[in-house]
């Protein structure tokens, strides 16, 4: 009987990297796992390391037109975790290129491997008196810095836009040939990894959330480990008083811009799904009941809206810029506290001698409050992964990572932008309430500003991944959301792999130009098809 073109390829492949460098598709089931429900056909794993055995793979793959999906760590959790956009793609983990490189002590950048994750370089930079922020997210340390810049991932630390961060990229490009930006090329590498913009036209982006190239190497700007650190949170108990909290969150950002790079607004579900465990009970269809939610809500001293953000400045700053969030928050809340680490640490020490029930509710909240102060310090923790357990999936033992692909969890991101402004918020809002519990979905939103003009909402769809009905149900909302949010001018900036055709229209210019060059860098469209940019039918073409 004849072999398949990748039975071929996977026999020059085991060349390259040995028996121990490919797992067979029998064997893989870790990597077709995915929180979203999604099932791939994947014929084989790949797991080089280094960039050489990368641009080899990629030759070979040409030659038997055998499609690849390259995955930094295969953690891609709420958007399809390590699954290709198409089934029958072989699997590229890169997770074995962990290099750390180029570090500059003075002027603040590093250059990292796909398989870097959030704790190794927070770790590195412990060890070589790096006194920088690790970008973090709430996905946790396991998970790939280069991956999440590339999704255009962001935080609430400086600097919040993390493919703004990148300041240079190198890639293999389809054919196994090595791209490297034009300062690089004419030999000025050290200054190309200052300056994001290079010369020319700026052709990195290509590499942001598209399929021209395997990334392996990207130089990051780190921020700074300010003098001080102080955290801030403020709540309304009224929900109608959002309309004038919006715009005071703009106010605080661009009076603060300097020192207040963030904020985050969390409504009452959102908060209560990190402090008490799902009553299911309570539940009618999976969705909570809204006296239940004001139940819940009131018991635990859960407000409707709560906000959250950070001061990074030094001693004097930090002291007029509480000041200033006291005038310009005061009016338009009913609580505004400021907490550091020393204060956490004094919530403990009371929490030993008070009675038990208290005791324990206030060494939760010590607990979760120095989770995020660390966050906010850049060391990155697993504490917001906890979101992802709410709904199903179970634990891992006390120590071990938490991984909510592996664990059984059901969770779909929908992460769409929404302006600065309160009427627009109210009607995102609303969209989010109406259409969430028609598909067995609680509403829990978090809106946290990207700059001054514009909002990401993460609004998790949690599920029983064990019930089919269920995991049909929550991607069908999901659906359902990108198109209300299509009507509403609410649009994601981030796809799942279940939702990459929303870009694949012909009418749309994007499309048509995206395809041309993804025809030119790529004509066998070997290289994660169906990624972003539409594979190649136009007339145009």
């Amino acid at each position: 009987m004849s072999r398949t073109a990748t039975e071929s390829a996977i026999e020059e492949w085991t060349i390259i990297l040995g028996e121990s460098g490919i797992v067979a598709a029998g064997e893989s089931s870790e990597y077709g796992v995915s929180t979203t429900g999604a099932k791939r056909a994947i014929p084989a794993v790949l797991r080089p390391e280094n960039q050489e055995q990368v641009s080899a793979i990629l030759q070979v793959a040409q030659r038997w037109q055998v499609a690849i999906y390259p995955v930094s760590t295969g953690k891609n959790w709420g958007y399809g975790s390590a699954n290709p956009v198409e089934d029958d793609c072989v699997i590229l983990d890169l997770s074995r290129l962990d290099r750390i490189s180029d570090f500059d002590p003075e002027l603040g950048v590093v250059t990292v491997q796909p398989g870097v994750t959030q704790g190794a370089l927070r770790e590195f930079l412990d060890q070589h008196d790096g006194n920088y922020l690790v970008p973090v997210t709430g996905a946790g340390p396991t998970c790939s810095i280069l991956g999440n810049a590339l999704e255009r991932g962001y935080g609430i630390t400086p600097i919040t836009d993390h493919f703004a961060a990148v300041t240079k990229i190198e890639a293999i490009l389809p054919d196994g040939t090595l791209y490297r930006t034009p300062l690089s090329e004419l030999g000025g590498a050290e200054v190309d990894g200052l300056f994001k913009w290079g010369l020319g036209p700026y052709l990195d982006g290509l590499f942001s959330q598209g399929n021209f190239g395997v990334v392996v190497n990207i130089t990051i700007a780190l921020a700074p480990a300010p003098e001080t650190v102080t955290a801030f949170f403020f709540s309304t108990k009224d929900d109608a008083k959002l309309e004038a909290l919006v715009p005071t969150v703009r106010a605080v950002l661009r009076a603060l811009g300097g020192s207040v790079v963030a904020i985050n607004l969390l409504n009452s579900q959102r908060m209560l799904s990190m402090m008490t465990p799902f009553p299911e009970h309570k539940a009618i269809d999976g969705v909570l009941p809204s006296h239940e939610v004001d139940s819940l809500a009131n018991s635990h001293g859960v407000p409707a809206w709560s906000g959250v953000g950070a001061i990074y400045a030094s001693k004097e700053v930090a002291r007029a810029a509480r000041r200033t969030l006291r005038r310009l928050l005061g009016p338009a809340t009913d609580r505004l506290v400021f907490i550091n680490q020393q204060r956490v640490n004094l919530a403990r020490n009371v929490a030993k001698v008070l009675p038990g029930r208290l005791a324990t509710r206030i060494r939760g909240m010590a607990d979760t409050l120095s989770g995020a102060l660390e966050i906010m310090h850049g060391t990155p923790n697993d504490v917001a992964l906890a979101l992802a357990y709410w709904r199903s999936g179970t634990p891992p033992e006390q120590g071990q990572p938490k991984n909510p692909a592996r664990d059984g969890c059901g969770l779909i991101w929908f992460a769409p932008l929404v302006p600065i402004r309160g009427n627009d918020v109210r009607r995102y809002i609303n969209m989010i309430e109406r259409i969430c519990p028609e598909y067995g979905i609680n509403p829990l939103i978090t809106l946290t500003t990207v700059n001054d003009r514009c909002f990401d909402s993460t609004v998790p769809l949690l599920f029983d991944r064990r019930d089919a009905v269920a995991t049909a149900r929550a991607n069908q909302c999901y659906h359902a959301l990108i198109k209300a949010g299509q009507e509403e001018g609410f649009l994601p900036y981030r796809l799942s792999i279940d939702a990459m055709d929303t870009l694949d229209n012909e009418g749309f210019a994007f499309s048509r130009l995206a395809s041309q060059l993804k025809a030119a860098v790529d004509p066998n469209f070997i290289l994660a098809p169906g990624r972003y940019v539409p594979r190649v039918r136009y007339s145009e073409v």
